[in-house]
C-alpha cells in the first residue's frame, strides 16, 4: 500500500516537472524566434478571419502595404492599399484576435473556476 502511494507521488512530481519544463522552454522559444525568424522589413498588420483556415491579411513590406487573402492552399494578392487608408487604433474587444497567448488563455479558465 505504501509503495503504491509513493509511487503516485512519483508519477505526480514527474509531470509537474515536465510541465514546469515545457512552459520554460516554450517561453526560451518564443523569446529567441528560434521558430520564426523576425525581419525589419515584413510584418503582418493585421488578420481578420472570415471562414475556417481563410483570413484576410494587411502586411506591410517595406514601407508599402498589401491586403491578402490566405487560405490553407495558397496565399493571393488583394490590392495595395495607403497608409492613409489605415486606422492604426486598438479596437479593443471588436478586433479579432487568432493568436491568444498561454498565458491570458490559462488566467482566463483560473479566472471562471474561483467563481464557481
Amino acid at each position: 500500500m505504501l509503495s503504491n502511494v509513493l509511487q503516485l507521488i512519483a508519477v505526480v512530481i514527474v509531470f509537474v516537472l515536465v510541465l514546469v519544463v515545457t512552459y520554460y522552454a516554450t517561453k526560451w522559444i518564443a523569446k529567441t524566434g528560434a521558430i520564426q525568424a523576425q525581419s525589419a522589413n515584413i510584418k503582418v498588420i493585421e488578420t481578420f478571419k472570415i471562414a475556417p483556415n481563410k483570413y484576410i491579411q494587411i502586411i506591410k513590406l517595406g514601407t508599402k502595404y498589401y491586403s491578402i487573402g490566405v487560405t490553407k492552399e495558397n496565399i493571393t494578392f488583394l490590392a495595395p492599399l495607403e497608409e492613409e487608408q489605415l486606422d492604426f487604433t486598438e479596437r479593443g474587444n471588436n478586433q479579432q484576435q487568432v493568436v491568444v497567448p498561454f498565458k491570458d488563455m490559462l488566467g482566463k479558465i483560473i479566472k471562471k473556476d474561483k467563481e464557481k
